[in-house]
């Protein structure tokens, strides 16, 4: 049985919304490298195509481990 008080209940809400905050915010960063009001935006197909390479690395090397 919870016995919560309505201010710890409404500081628990606070923090979840703070956390979601801050993960929303992390992924607009992110988005913005991207972005093309960005002037130093990343090339989204370099980049996707460096990512491919270094999974078949990856990939390899797990393979490569023969276990």
């Amino acid at each position: 049985m919870s016995d919560k008080t309505e201010l710890e209940i409404l500081e628990e809400q606070k923090v979840e919304l703070i956390n979601d905050l801050a993960a929303t915010v992390t992924v607009m960063e992110e988005m913005w490298r991207y972005h093309p009001d960005n002037p130093s935006k990343v090339d989204i197909v370099k980049e996707y195509n460096t990512l491919l390479q270094i999974q078949k690395d990856i990939e390899k090397e797990i393979q490569d481990l023969g276990i």
